[in-house]
């Protein structure tokens, strides 16, 4: 069940769970939503992630989204900070 309680300042929502469960087919299934509704949306990619594609956020299923590459947030700050919605593909290593 994914809650959102985030009306006025903001919120991190957390999509986890094992490996091929989804995890990024929610986070584009998120971000198309959020696109939808007239919202600008970052997607951001580990750097060195390269299993399916060097350049595009992509699921196990070879379903792709533009994404800004990273190795941290830092170095990317300036360039998605007036993004509405950001969307971090495996957080755990950016």
């Amino acid at each position: 069940m994914s809650e959102c309680l985030c009306h006025q300042r903001g919120c991190i929502q957390l999509i986890i769970g094992p490996m091929f469960s989804g995890k990024t087919t929610e986070l584009f299934r998120l971000a198309t939503r959020h696109t939808l509704a007239g919202r600008s949306v970052a997607i951001i990619k580990y750097r060195h992630d390269i299993r399916y594609d060097s350049t595009q956020a992509c699921t196990h299923d070879h379903r792709k989204m533009e994404a800004f590459l990273a190795e941290n947030i830092e170095e990317i700050y300036e360039t998605i900070k007036n993004y509405n919605v950001i969307g971090i593909d495996e957080g755990q290593f950016v």
